[in-house]
């Protein structure tokens, strides 16, 4: 006994899961010298037994499942275990697999799990009388611990892949999720920011428009004195009443008041076009080269109705020698962002005559410097932290939505590939923004 119970110790030792089930089975039938030996899991919710491995004349043959109905096995359910040394078709008449098969003997020992719920049953069936059944219920008994526990180890190692599964289905979802919501806020983020530019634009809009109202006024009232002019001079002609006093009045009104039409005609006409090269660029955003100077003083000019509305000085110095290929539109967004930061943060007092804006150009190495300064009330250290951050604003109540120093950083940094840098906190607010020269 003791040999045989180390031969089965070997023959399953450093073995797992089915090749452990398999091994257990063929050494216990070779000791007990059955004609079929089996481990089963027993299904209680549908009375099944389903064999884990089976050994029929000493060979592993495919697994079954049979109904536990009329069968000795369902004994086991309410015993530790049941035999039947021989006759075992008279006890159960109705087991048609035992009688297909010609068992006579029977012998079962029930499995139990940590709980002591029985879970499952090895079984040994013989086609003659069973001569030692106490030798075979001892070595069942004796490993039915070591099944029971491989039997539990493989449930919760299911349960566990189940568990796997279903949390990776779950993070899959939640990702999905994510990635569709992340989708909707870019758009929506997108649009914003697209609403932002426009927003922006809609500024110079609202700026050239006021800007152009007084030379086309001035152009106005000029016609107006003209046509006033000769309507009296024709009047004295018809009349014969003309004198040289008279022509010289007229010479001199309507030359006067042409001039000033003339002048305040091309002054709305330079306007109107500067409008709409900035608008373009800022729509297309197309690689240009720039006489920069002459190109920020025209943004300045465009935004002066803002910058005076606040009563804002604002100058530009520096010394821009060679064109600089740049973007456009690029600048006309950083320029009009950094104005309007100004005017909404920094100035917001309804009127300062102190408020000033300074602007410096100039070329270093490669490289296009942009320094701005405004003497404003400057940042605090929380917003130092957040002010490139989309969304970041302090006056949302009066309807900012903080994307227009997001967008100064993403122009900078990726459309122009450059780098900027808030100045060290002190009176007003200022940054250097350092562009590489475009090839």
């Amino acid at each position: 006994m003791e040999k045989i119970i180390k031969d089965i110790i070997r023959s399953v030792s450093n073995t797992y899961g089915q090749a452990f089930f398999e091994q257990i089975c063929l050494a216990l039938d070779y000791a007990i010298k059955a004609d079929y030996t089996f481990v089963a899991s027993l299904q209680a919710d549908v009375y099944e037994a389903k064999t884990l491995a089976l050994v029929a004349n000493g060979k592993l043959v495919d697994n079954i499942s049979y109904s536990l109905k009329d069968t000795p096995c369902a004994g086991v359910l309410d015993r530790q275990s049941c035999c039947y040394p021989s006759g075992v078709t008279s006890y159960f008449p109705n087991d048609q697999m035992l009688v297909d098969m010609q068992i006579t003997g029977y012998l079962g020992t029930a499995i139990h799990d940590s709980d002591g719920k029985v879970m499952g049953i090895v079984v040994a069936l013989y086609k003659r009388p069973i001569h030692e059944p106490d030798t075979t219920q001892t070595l069942f008994e004796l490993f039915s611990g070591r099944i029971s526990g491989e039997m539990e180890r493989l449930q919760y190692q299911e349960k566990l892949q189940r568990l796997n599964a279903s949390l990776e289905k779950r993070v899959e979802d939640r990702t999905n999720e994510l990635q569709d919501a992340i989708a909707h806020l870019k758009e929506a983020q997108e649009q914003l920011i697209e609403s932002e530019k426009m927003a922006a634009l809609g500024n110079l809009v609202a700026g050239v428009a006021h800007e152009v109202n007084t030379p086309l006024g001035v152009a106005i009232t000029s016609a107006s004195v003209v046509q006033d002019s000769l309507n009296t001079f024709w009047q004295l002609l018809h009349k014969g009443k003309v004198r040289r006093s008279d022509v010289a009045a007229v010479e001199q009104r309507t030359a006067q008041a042409m001039t000033l039409l003339s002048n305040n005609l091309s002054r709305a006409k330079e306007l109107v076009t500067s409008f709409k090269q900035t608008a373009a660029d800022q729509e297309s955003l197309v690689l240009e080269e720039l006489e920069i100077m002459h190109y920020y003083q025209n943004l300045l000019h465009l935004l002066s109705p803002k910058t005076q509305q606040k009563h804002i000085k604002v100058s530009i110095q520096g010394c821009v020698s060679q064109p600089v290929l740049t973007f456009p539109g690029a600048h006309a967004q950083i320029l009009t962002n950094l104005i309007n930061n100004s005017i909404s943060h920094g100035f917001d007092e309804a009127k300062n005559d102190q408020a000033e804006i300074q602007i410096s150009l100039m070329q270093k190495e490669n490289h296009l410097i942009i320094h701005y300064q405004d003497n404003g009330r400057g940042l605090s250290e929380h917003e130092r932290m957040h002010i490139f951050e989309p969304f970041f604003t302090t006056d949302r109540k009066a309807g900012n939505v903080g994307l227009g120093m997001s967008i100064l950083f993403n122009l900078v940094t990726q459309k122009l590939k450059g780098q900027l840098q808030l100045d060290p906190p002190g009176k007003g607010f200022g940054i250097t923004i350092q562009l590489p020269q475009q090839s």
